[in-house]
């Protein structure tokens, strides 16, 4: 059974489908949008729900952003650090987010199913891989080139 009628829609505030309102019916695809939530809260460091903020909810601040190419402006520092340093792949986190934003879609029948989303998470997981280990070589790199230099001097 993947749907469920109930007579008072529930859940928390912040990672509620939008859709349980009018149909007053939990899907599979209302835990995919609560899970877009989580990772965007991951994204940018902040609760799905913060009622004493200007913009309370999280998903549609981070849809417009999203869709503005803005994220730059609602992620959180620590993520912001990482790029910065080259520690993540601006590419990874993008991907992240593209996934994130198809799980928070308005309309049940537009976002992924389950392993829709996991195959799209572990292509971030890849490439933030293969940007460590080409980080990683070069650092590899540079030692060695240094040591080389110092022991010619």
């Amino acid at each position: 059974m993947n749907h469920v009628v109930l007579s008072e829609p529930i859940g928390t505030e912040g990672y509620m489908d939008p859709e349980i309102e009018k149909t007053k019916g939990v899907t599979l695809k209302s835990d995919i949008y609560s899970f877009g939530v989580v990772l965007f809260e991951l994204l940018c460091g902040r609760e799905a729900f913060l009622p004493h903020e200007a913009d309370s909810f999280l998903a549609p601040l981070a849809k417009r952003h999203y869709e503005n190419n803005t994220m730059d402006e609602i992620l959180q520092s620590e993520v912001l650090n990482h790029i910065r340093m080259n520690q993540v792949s601006v590419r990874s986190l993008g991907k992240i987010a593209t996934t994130a934003y198809s799980c928070i879609q308005d309309e049940r029948q537009h976002r992924p199913n389950m392993n829709d989303i996991v195959t799209k998470l572990e292509k971030a997981l890849e490439v933030h891989l293969r940007l460590e280990n080409l980080f990683h070589s070069v650092r590899h790199q540079q030692a060695f080139l240094l040591a080389d230099t110092i022991d010619h001097e």
